[in-house]
């Protein structure tokens, strides 16, 4: 399935000038795109950011996410394919201004008005945890009201911090890998991340730093991962319904839980398949 997942990341301005000097003018609709799905006309597209392990065209089978939608998709005859994008923002752009069939990913932070609209069903909920760079806390750091007033938090766009910044903290947003090298650089004191998404990217971009990342102990509070299928969209509700249906039939018949153990195998064990789960493909 890793061919349904698509990375925009890398290669934006060749698809651009291909889509400008190649493709007819509406192709262009309103405002910016490099889409897969011009190149797939009888495909719908499903908007995600890319969010290693789980969502991401750098992992077998485009992540553990990516395979449970992707999978659920073929179920319910839902002709569809994931396209990847490198900011949360470029996600709701197309879901709520080019009315997409549907998106993936988590902190929407959507109004009332905006979820009448939508069809919000929960992929799964992620754990995630608080992690520091221990040379500049090597006594640790606490996350409570009493001790956060003039740190640095880093925070994924969309994230609620309200908390944080009624308790004095200084608030940044960034992709996670920014976060983590501003962690690094000093520019940050704490971010909050599913550990899975910091060892993934540990491993790749700073393996030689790895143990200087400390997680706090306990975990922050889990997040829901979400596909959320537009009302707008001709086809949106009757998808929303075909996937939803597919997505309990894979809970109940046991292939879910085995779609997740396959990328994030059991307990610790699966630390180790999961760091080399991309030299399978």
């Amino acid at each position: 399935m890793n061919q349904l997942t698509s990375n925009h990341t890398g290669n934006s301005l060749l698809v651009f000038f291909i889509m400008f000097f190649v493709l007819p003018s509406p192709a262009f609709a309103t405002g910016p795109r490099v889409t897969t799905a011009l190149f797939s006309a009888d495909k719908s597209e499903i908007h995600a950011v890319d969010f290693p392990p789980f969502v991401s065209s750098d992992v077998v089978d485009g992540g553990a996410i990516s395979e449970l939608v992707n999978t659920a998709l073929a179920r319910g005859g839902v002709d569809a394919v994931i396209s990847t994008h490198p900011i949360q923002r470029m996600v709701r752009y197309y879901l709520l201004q080019e009315d997409a069939m549907a998106v993936i990913g988590w902190h929407f932070q959507l109004t009332a008005e905006q979820k009448k609209h939508l069809i919000l069903i929960p992929i799964t909920r992620l754990p995630e945890k608080y992690f520091y760079y221990k040379p500049r806390h090597p006594n640790g750091l606490m996350i409570n009201d009493v001790s956060l007033k003039g740190l640095r938090y880093g925070a994924h766009k969309g994230e609620d911090t309200s908390t944080f910044e009624k308790a004095g903290v200084e608030v940044q947003y960034g992709r996670s890998i920014a976060l983590l090298k501003k962690l690094k650089n000093n520019e940050l004191d704490f971010i909050c991340s599913p550990p899975k998404t910091v060892e993934w990217l540990l491993d790749r971009y700073m393996s030689d730093e790895k143990e200087n990342f400390v997680s706090t102990a306990g975990d922050a509070e889990k997040q829901l991962f979400y596909i959320v299928f537009n009302r707008k969209h001709a086809d949106g509700e009757m998808a929303a319904d075909k996937f939803n249906k597919a997505l309990k039939d894979m809970v109940n018949d046991g292939t879910y839980g085995k779609i997740v153990e396959k990328h994030l195998g059991k307990g610790d064990d699966g630390k180790l398949y999961l760091r080399r789960l991309e030299t399978f493909k």
